[in-house]
């Protein structure tokens, strides 16, 4: 920042009127194309979502029809009896009941196709069979029974679905999904039997296929969190292939919470960039895991962008044109402006022609704010020349004053201790307290504490209460907080003896003072004030008007009962700016307050 302000005005104009075409230029660019794609991503994150969720409702529907026929123990009283037959050696009775059996199921089963074959195990351990194709197969089915019976019997709705199986017969091998169901007893909910089906896979494979297009790939977890089938056969085929996605994958399907709910999320798989989302099964409790490869939203991004740079670049050259246009017509007039300035003369004011600067406006403005800083300098100047003067003038009347002054401060300790030795405690008083103001008055020049100042005060009070026992009351009531602010050395005494002797001249008791402040924004206060006589309307009016301008002052420097007002008015102006004094309110006959205008402590001043 600091070397673009160190290069020339037609320098950073040509930089800024580029700045302001690319900048927004590239802003609106980058949000267009993130807007673009980030609309492409939410719809097609919603297409797989709505496919995820049809296949999600496709497989509780085709299992929910299948798993109907787990009803039939509840529904008739004939399965019920059966199911709960010791039939012992009765073999004659264990056959019809096998028929009936075989009867009832197909007669349920008419409407399933999905349904391949089925065996009920009742609870004193015969089988009914139902559509088995070899006694091997009977065999497994009885063996899977024995294997996942114990888990469905911890599941809460006593049902399993076991991985996909392969079965062979009748001439080709099908892909089913195993079902174990424990059955209990309407009346009694006692366990009655099991109930193992093998569903056909293949309605359900071939939905989920036909939901499968070229980018989308569905998958499904078993209850072990195993992959159990893949819409995509190379992923079931070639997994070495595919281990980093398959791993990501399975991270995602272990992070699926609460059944029939979707959650979307994104996978990186090295530079690859994955939407995938997932469910939960109610009815299998299995997982479906939904994803697709990012690459048409991120072709569309890079369409976009290469688009963007093309406007980029005609909007670059534009606003190159427009830079040197604008950069070539504001500096030719600042160029003229300098060369007024470099022309100026001091013997004509220091004044700039408005009209030499042409019809521009902002320029006119510039060259009549110069106008008026030059002529604030020049006041200024002969103001400070002023100041200076009254200060020198000061310094040698502090000169004068401080002439023997050793001879003063011998002669008033000899004073003190003569009234020492003569036991004459009010001399010795006065005495220390002559030394003490005399001191302070010679030494602490120009500037002092508002404490010794106010110690200034007391001083002096104590000696006119010696003076006047039981005259004056003194009151002073200053925050400890304003007590180290500087003020210009011997502000306030002469005002007080002011008051004194022109305020109390006709009182021989009751005459009281006090010093008070009051902070008001960031201007001090500080007030004077007596119960004395008051001043006179017509003498106020010249007492305010020589305080609210030097130049009275100077012209009145001859009137010889208000030089300690205009000098404490006139070293006020001279230390803090002529924005600050004193003003005076009286009432004749009741009093007089004079209120002493400062800088706040924090407030900065002119030294």
């Amino acid at each position: 920042m600091k070397k673009t302000h160190n290069l020339s005005y037609r320098t950073q104009i040509f930089i800024a009127s580029l700045s302001l075409v690319i900048f927004p230029s590239v802003m609106l660019g980058l949000f267009a194309v993130n807007d673009s794609t980030g609309k492409v991503i939410a719809e097609y994150s919603s297409s797989l979502a709505a496919i995820t969720s049809q296949a999600n409702l496709t497989l509780d529907t085709l299992l929910q029809d299948a798993t109907k026929v787990t009803n039939m123990p509840i529904l008739s009283e004939d399965i019920r009896r059966i199911m709960n037959t010791n039939y012992q050696d009765d073999y004659l009775s264990y056959a019809q009941d096998s028929t009936i059996f075989r009867d009832y199921f197909s007669q349920t089963n008419q409407l399933n196709s999905t349904l391949e074959s089925c065996i009920f195990e009742s609870r004193h351990g015969y089988t009914f069979e139902y559509n088995t194709v070899t006694a091997l197969h009977t065999k497994t089915m009885s063996d899977n029974i024995q294997k996942w019976a114990p888990i469905a019997r911890q599941l809460p709705n006593y049902t399993y679905f076991a991985p996909l199986q392969n079965i062979s017969g009748r001439g080709k091998d099908k892909m089913v999904l195993p079902m174990i169901k424990i059955l209990r007893d309407k009346n009694d909910y006692k366990e009655i039997g099991v109930c193992y089906c093998e569903i056909n896979f293949k309605p359900i494979e071939n939905i989920l296929v036909s939901a499968q297009s070229t980018e989308n790939i569905l998958l499904i977890y078993n209850a072990d969190n195993e992959l159990a089938f893949s819409s995509s056969p190379a992923l079931m085929q070639e997994p070495e292939e595919y281990a980093d996605l398959l791993a990501a994958l399975a991270g995602f399907n272990e992070s699926l919470t609460g059944k029939g709910n979707i959650i979307e999320g994104e996978l990186k798989v090295g530079r690859a960039r994955y939407r995938v989302n997932g469910c939960i099964n109610q009815t299998t409790n299995w997982r479906l895991v939904h994803f697709a490869d990012n690459h048409m939203a991120y072709q569309i991004y890079r369409d976009n962008v290469l688009n963007y740079v093309r406007i980029f670049i005609l909007c670059l050259v534009l606003g190159m044109f427009l830079a040197i246009l604008l950069s070539t017509n504001l500096t030719r007039s600042i160029f003229r402006l300098c060369r007024q300035i470099d022309s100026l003369n001091p013997e004509d004011g220091g004044r700039i022609d408005e009209q030499a600067c042409g019809s521009n406006q902002e320029l006119r403005k510039l060259v009549a704010s110069f106008n008026q800083l030059s002529l604030r300098l020049t006041t200024s100047i002969q103001q400070n020349y002023q100041l200076q003067i009254n200060e020198q003038k000061m310094r040698i009347q502090m000169l004068q004053f401080q002439i023997n002054h050793h001879f003063l401060y011998n002669t008033l300790n000899i004073i003190k201790s003569l009234a020492n030795i003569h036991n004459v405690p009010e001399i010795e008083t006065i005495s220390l307290c002559m030394s003490d103001l005399l001191r302070y008055n010679l030494e602490r020049f120009p500037v002092a504490l508002l404490r010794e100042e106010l110690q200034q005060v007391n001083r002096y009070m104590t000696i006119q209460n010696i003076r006047f026992p039981g005259k004056f009351t003194f009151d002073c009531n200053i925050p400890s907080s304003l007590l180290k602010m500087p003020i210009p050395v011997f502000l306030l005494q002469p005002l007080v003896e002011n008051s004194i002797e022109h305020g109390f001249s006709c009182r021989e008791a009751n005459c009281y003072i006090s010093i008070t402040s009051n902070l008001e924004g960031n201007r001090l206060h500080l007030l004077i004030a007596d119960n004395g006589n008051g001043i006179e309307a017509d003498r106020l009016a010249v007492l305010n008007c020589e305080c609210a301008d030097a130049a009275v002052c100077e012209k009145n420097d001859n009137r010889h009962h208000s030089i300690g007002i205009r000098n404490v008015c006139q070293r006020i102006r001279s230390y803090f700016g002529p924005s600050y004094g004193l003003t005076i309110e009286s009432m004749p006959g009741e009093g007089t307050i004079i209120d002493i205008v400062l800088p706040a402590p924090d407030t900065p001043q002119r030294v």
